[in-house]
């Protein structure tokens, strides 16, 4: 019998359009698929929000006893980034990798957690030019002056996600600003999409049974999931913005070729706004995360994007962020009273009311949690008890230690280090008080006072700053 496990979670399926109890299909194994960047220029909060969102969800699923499989992946072969790359005069797969690093490193200075699996695009063409295959022989798809179409028309669940029927998307097909002379003369109906897309030779491309192309871009995540999780997964998750025609064209790809569900549960977050506007490169109205990390913390732009149920918009602001870089402190305070690794299992020296707090704090925790990942409720219960921690007593320092390893123990399920880093100044600041320090020094040598520049020079060659006399004044190196 395939063990379970007993918490009832709920989850918000964008497919019927409600929330319904999260049974995974296999016991206690949860394979989540979640949709990663198209690497062609720097990431920004839109995407850190996205990311966040869905390693705080698979942190939490391993938090409760969950196996986890977590498959996120990245485009690295797209019009966008052969584009950006002419631009930039240098090859797309270049462009390609330089964007993927940078994308690694911000994920790393977020602390989001590697997926357990993270697949190129590039690296599964034969893959999908045979899922392709497949489609043509069942009748789904068709090749066309060298491309090749998914027959929208044959797979009558079509818009069942983004509840649209087929008539309503022959009338937005008609209605694009894009002409469609030349590719109606290539498809049966406007609203087909490409399979893949032929190519130039001089172009990016593979060889395939109907020339040198490349895969359309809805292609590649239902040939990973099938090639990495199986035919039908638990969870398929991406920001909202996906689910048309994105998602909607996964789930035709993939139920027309193996008729059974792509996913089980479809979960999607909202966009961050900037005046009521999505925050996106197109509109020019973003911020990078590298920018926004040579203000703020790890923990602030988590907190800032946690503090909102994922699928809520975030109204984006210098002042929200600031004002949870205020409040942060708290919570760094009350988790660094223990020591770094002490446990939390010391129930001897814990009052029975901070004991009772204790329980309550798991339960109320995991209660917002399994009400369809409700961080916002969860982040604020962290708050209360940082707050109930330094209002306790000296003398309950025992309590306190137990109390702030718990907070530290359900902050690292949000993602949240809360390292204390109250006393670590930076360079510039380091410089200053080297430069206060030889201001003392000269001051205290004419004041012909040289037993105390004695002792700042000596303090300061102790620390490894190098102090050197010269007759314009006094020079320092480090090392």
């Amino acid at each position: 019998m395939t063990e379970q496990i007993e918490h009832k979670i709920q989850v918000f399926n964008t497919l019927t359009g409600k929330k319904e109890d999260f049974v995974p299909l296999s016991g206690k194994t949860v394979k989540i698929y979640a949709c990663g960047p198209t690497v062609y220029d720097s990431s920004h909060l839109g995407h850190a929000r996205k990311e966040i969102v869905w390693d705080t969800v698979q942190r939490y699923l391993r938090f409760l006893g969950y196996d986890v499989i977590y498959v996120r992946n990245i485009t690295d072969v797209d019009d966008k980034i052969i584009n950006r790359a002419k631009e930039r005069g240098i090859g797309p797969d270049r462009l390609a990798r330089e964007y993927t690093y940078a994308f690694w490193r911000d994920m790393d200075a977020l602390n989001v957690a590697s997926p357990d699996f993270e697949p190129r695009a590039t690296e599964f063409i034969s893959q999908m030019i045979a899922f392709v295959q497949d489609l043509i022989k069942k009748g789904h798809a068709y090749e066309s002056g060298g491309d090749v179409y998914f027959d929208v028309a044959s797979f009558k669940d079509y818009g069942k996600l983004g509840k649209q029927n087929l008539e309503q998307l022959l009338v937005g097909a008609r209605d694009q600003v894009i002409a469609q002379e030349t590719l109606s003369q290539l498809k049966k109906s406007p609203v087909d999409f490409a399979l893949w897309k032929s190519a130039g030779t001089e172009e990016l491309g593979w060889p395939s049974p109907w020339g040198h192309g490349r895969p359309g871009w809805h292609l590649e995540c239902s040939t990973m999931v099938k090639h990495i999780l199986g035919d039908t997964i638990d969870i398929h998750s991406g920001g909202e913005d996906l689910v048309f025609p994105h998602h909607e064209n996964e789930i035709a790809q993939s139920e027309a070729l193996h008729e059974k569900p792509l996913a089980k549960y479809w979960l999607h977050n909202g966009f961050i706004q900037v005046s009521s506007e999505k925050m996106a490169k197109s509109l020019g109205n973003f911020k990078t995360i590298q920018d926004l990390l040579e203000q703020y913390s790890a923990d602030t732009i988590r907190i800032f994007v946690l503090q909102t149920h994922y699928r809520n918009p975030i109204d984006f602001s210098p002042e929200s962020l600031a004002a949870v870089k205020a409040g942060l402190s708290r919570l760094i305070r009350a988790a660094n009273l223990s020591p770094a690794g002490e446990g939390n299992g010391n129930h001897s020296a814990v009052s029975p009311d901070g004991q009772k707090v204790e329980k309550q704090f798991r339960a109320d925790f995991e209660q917002a949690m399994n009400n369809d990942f409700n961080t916002a409720i969860a982040i604020s219960l962290l708050y209360q008890l940082s707050d109930h921690i330094l209002a306790l007593k000296d003398k309950q320092v025992q309590e306190r230690h137990h109390l702030s390893a718990l907070l530290r123990e359900y902050a690292a399920v949000l993602g949240l280090k809360l390292t204390d880093r109250r006393k670590v100044v930076d360079t510039e600041t380091s410089e200053k008080l080297v430069e206060l320090l030889l201001d003392m020094r000269q001051k205290a040598k004419t004041n012909k006072d040289f037993a105390t520049a004695d002792t700042i020079r000596k303090s300061l060659t102790d620390i490894g700053i190098s102090v050197m006399d010269t007759p314009s004044g006094a020079n320092w190196e480090a090392g």
